[in-house]
């Protein structure tokens, strides 16, 4: 709020001498372009006590009190209100003291005899303009910390993780095609390609979260592409890790838009992933896209056990799994990958939803608009 608003200023004066008190009141209330409310105190003790009220707006200071004296007057107020404007008052026309209060904290620095109402107001109202600036560049310097911790974290998580990660995966490549293992060795070394492979994918996940938790979110590097075809290159990776599962894919209309091709497989990917792991053996995992207005729709079916309704309004929060005690719960994850695919269909201006019933089974299904101008603001 500015110190231009119609409402008056509330003033906290700290002045233990009962005719300084009054003179500066009435120098206030003479002047028409302010109006000031005042809460006298006599003592640092009743203004410590009142300091931290809501409302306040800013504190003109005696350095000389009863239970008080000097520059640490100013240090024990603003260890308990750092933000509150503060200006000095003071007997003593001192430069140097002056320079020293005003690094100590205050604002101003005013001497009782040369005090005018003109003055006073001026010294007052310019340290709440003072003080808000400073605040305002505090909170600039806070989020600018916040975004090179964040960079720090995601290099950290991107680089010092994933390169030891890929040489553990590629020695274990290398071993399994060039090795000349014994079965029991292949099948350790097997073990560590699958961890190592899985352990990557939670990195990835974590980097997403971090990302739109932090405000990062996600850059999209758009292409003019079609989605039939990334559904296919998704069905066709997982048929490979997931031999024992069944897939169908059935797609309609051109399947073109305007999309991040990268950021569209990671969502089928989880999508698709996701329903191999619930859906029973012997049933199928149904994938389905077809146009939808100016847009495509993708539904991704599994008939295995229903969500239970208590957690169908928080799937797309992090760190949630739709369905536990089932064979599929002790798996490996974060419970990340809804969230993700939740934000990255955001991203493009889609939407995500989902339904799930014992006889209908679970569909998860998406909206994405062709171009970026026909998405929803977010």
């Amino acid at each position: 709020m500015s110190v231009n608003d119609a409402r008056p200023l509330r003033l906290l004066l700290v002045e233990d001498n009962p005719g300084d008190a009054r003179l500066l009141q009435e120098e206030l209330r003479e002047v028409t372009s302010a109006h000031f409310e005042v809460h006298h105190v006599t003592r640092l003790a009743e203004a410590m006590a009142v300091v931290g009220e809501p409302g306040l707006d800013v504190v003109l200071l005696d350095l000389s009190l009863p239970d008080g004296h000097g520059l640490s007057n100013i240090e024990r107020l603003l260890q308990a209100a750092p933000a509150l404007p503060l200006v000095v008052l003071t007997g003593t026309d001192d430069e140097q003291l002056a320079m020293r209060a005003v690094h100590a904290g205050a604002q101003d620095y005013l001497v009782k005899g040369q005090v005018t109402g003109p003055l006073l107001v001026r010294a007052l109202r310019y340290a709440i303009e003072r003080k808000r600036a400073e605040e305002g560049l505090k909170r600039e310097e806070a989020a600018r910390q916040t975004a090179l911790f964040r960079e720090q974290f995601l290099g950290i998580l991107g680089h010092d993780l994933r390169n030891p990660l890929q040489a553990i995966s590629g020695n274990a490549a290398l071993l399994l095609r060039y090795g000349g293992l014994s079965e029991p060795q292949r099948k350790a070394v097997n073990r560590i390609s699958i961890s190592s492979d899985r352990m990557a994918r939670m990195i990835s996940d974590i980097l997403d979260f971090t990302r739109t938790r932090l405000g990062g979110g996600y850059t999209l590097q758009r292409t003019w592409m079609n989605i039939h075809e990334v559904l296919r290159q998704v069905v066709e990776e997982l048929e490979v890790a997931h031999p024992q599962r069944r897939f169908e894919l059935s797609v309609s209309g051109t399947g073109w838009g305007e999309w991040d091709a990268d950021r569209i497989a990671q969502a089928a990917s989880n999508l698709v992933g996701n329903a191999a792991q619930y859906s029973p053996e012997g049933s199928a995992v149904r994938v389905l896209a077809r146009d939808e207005g100016d847009g495509v729709r993708v539904e991704v079916y599994n008939m295995g056990p229903p969500i239970p309704a208590e957690r169908l309004p928080h799937i797309f929060d992090p760190f949630v799994r739709g369905r536990e005690g089932s064979r599929s719960s002790s798996r490996s994850g974060l419970g990340l990958g809804l969230y993700i695919t939740h934000e990255i269909v955001k991203a493009h201006g889609g939407t995500l939803q989902v339904r799930s019933t014992e006889a209908e089974g679970t569909c998860f299904w998406l909206n994405l608009p062709r171009h970026p101008s026909s998405a929803a603001k977010p």
